[in-house]
C-alpha cells in the first residue's frame, strides 16, 4: 500500500494526466497549430479521438460513483453502461474500422 503522501503524488500525476490527454485530443480536433504541425498521414482519425474522449467522460462518470458506493444500484448500472461503452468501442475500433471510414468518405466528412 502506498503512503498518503505516495497516493497524492499518485492521484495528481493521473489527474496531470487526464488533463493533458483531453487538451490534446480537443486541440487536434479544433484543428489548430497543432493539427497542422502533424503529418496528414500522422493525423489521427476524428471518430476515434471523440470515441475514446466519450470512454473517458463515462470513465470519469462511473469511477468516483464506483470508488464510494460499490455494492449500490447506481453504481451496478454505471458498471454496465461503462462496460458496455467500452465493449462497443473497442469493437468498433478492432472490427468496424474500415466500415466507418467508409462510410465517414462517402458522406464526405473529413477523416483527419
Amino acid at each position: 500500500m502506498l503512503s498518503p503522501t505516495g497516493s497524492l503524488i499518485l492521484w495528481v500525476l493521473l489527474v496531470g494526466l487526464g488533463i493533458a490527454a483531453v487538451w490534446l485530443s480537443t486541440a487536434i480536433l479544433r484543428r489548430g497549430k497543432l493539427y497542422h504541425r502533424l503529418k496528414p498521414e500522422a493525423r489521427p482519425r476524428r471518430w476515434v479521438l471523440i470515441s475514446v474522449l466519450v470512454l473517458f467522460v463515462v470513465f470519469l462518470v462511473w469511477f468516483p460513483v464506483w470508488m464510494a458506493w460499490p455494492e449500490t444500484l447506481i453504481s451496478r448500472l454505471l458498471t454496465i453502461i461503462f462496460a458496455g461503452s467500452f465493449l462497443l468501442i473497442g469493437v468498433a475500433l478492432k472490427w468496424f474500422a474500415p466500415l466507418v471510414d467508409a462510410f465517414i468518405r462517402r458522406k464526405r466528412w473529413p477523416l483527419r
